[in-house]
């Protein structure tokens, strides 16, 4: 059978729709980037990322359109990013966030892949994930070079294996908790970058949004990140472990209006969507029961706030609606008037 006889599947067919919207935010917040971007270093590799999103458009719409599916609106840069505007985030910030977004669009495409039943539906998302590994690495590479890349905590290495004896491994509430795993450790940090990384985005996100309602809403999530980030930096310390990272110097103090509040709530809930996403893989990967409790709590708060986006999102007529399954008892309902 060909394929065009195929159809897609609903895991394709929600993977293509969830990389045009992304695809769409990251054209449109990268062409800002690129507009008030200094470095000549950094310049290349955003020129890349949206090289990267207007393919990945163009590859997606001839798709839609050959499958017979409607193109979604996404976030043309003409109606959601004013030009000539001041720069809100330095050059820094941004290298940062192209590694930490390629992170994820690694983790997505994988995952895409592994979905996907037809052969050109793979192919795609197999080019899509390269892309994004060989864009992660060229960004890493270089704030490595700049002396900007901010590491994972180093422990000592094994010497010899051992055998777990005592109950008290998996322990954490009372009494004197285990040291923490390689894996623990590794799950912090990524949380604990992600909460700066998101935190900085709303500090340049608050003092730009146009709407009272949204900016109150972005500040409640700064407010959120705080909280997470000294419960990580709690847990660290009393595990005598370094920990150092900050990137809200990299915030500018311009209160022009760049992008539209509806952009810039959609980026953040993809943010939170993502957040949740790793706080659940952490939950996985632990073994002290304190830190079980500490990713629950995190999954609740930023479930709450993530919810709290999609009302306002709801309300406001902002939100798109993503590929749904058919409601049958709707259709029985219209068939009988």
């Amino acid at each position: 059978m060909s394929l065009e006889n195929i159809r897609l599947t609903s895991a394709e067919l929600s993977d293509t729709y969830n990389t045009y919207i992304n695809d769409s935010v990251s054209f449109c917040l990268f062409s800002h980037f690129l507009e008030v971007a200094e470095d000549t270093e950094v310049i290349p590799l955003i020129e890349e990322v949206l090289t990267s999103s207007k393919t990945h458009i163009e590859q997606l719409e001839d798709l839609f359109t050959k499958e017979g599916i409607a193109i979604p609106v996404g976030f043309p840069i003409e109606e959601h990013l004013r030009p000539n505007t001041p720069r809100l985030f330095h050059d820094t910030f941004v290298l940062e966030v192209i590694m930490h977004l390629s992170k994820f669009g690694i983790a997505s495409y994988g995952a895409a892949v592994s979905m996907s039943a037809r052969a050109d539906i793979r192919k795609m998302f197999i080019d899509y994930t390269n892309q994004a590994m060989q864009l992660h690495d060229k960004a890493k590479e270089l704030m490595q070079s700049k002396g900007i890349l901010i590491r994972p905590p180093y422990i000592t290495y094994m010497k010899k294996i051992e055998i777990v004896q005592k109950q008290s491994f998996i322990a954490g509430f009372f009494g004197k908790r285990k040291s923490l795993l390689a894996v623990e450790i590794s799950h912090l940090f990524t949380s604990a970058v992600n909460n700066e990384i998101g935190k900085s985005l709303l500090i340049g996100f608050a003092q730009t949004a146009q709407d009272p309602e949204i900016r109150e809403y972005f500040s409640h999530g700064i407010k959120m990140s705080k909280s997470i980030l000294s419960d990580i930096h709690e847990t660290f310390t009393e595990s005598d472990l370094p920990y150092s990272m900050t990137w809200d110097a990299n915030v500018t103090d311009s209160t022009e209006a760049v992008f539209s509040d509806r952009f810039m709530m959609m980026l953040v809930n993809t943010i939170s969507a993502l957040g949740i996403s790793m706080y659940g893989a952490a939950l996985g990967a632990s073994m002290r029961k304190d830190l079980l409790l500490l990713y629950g709590s995190f999954i609740s708060k930023a479930g709450t706030f993530a919810e709290d986006g999609v009302n306002l999102l709801i309300e406001k007529g902002w939100l798109e609606q993503p590929p749904q399954s058919e409601d049958r008892d709707d259709l029985i309902t219209k068939s009988e008037k």
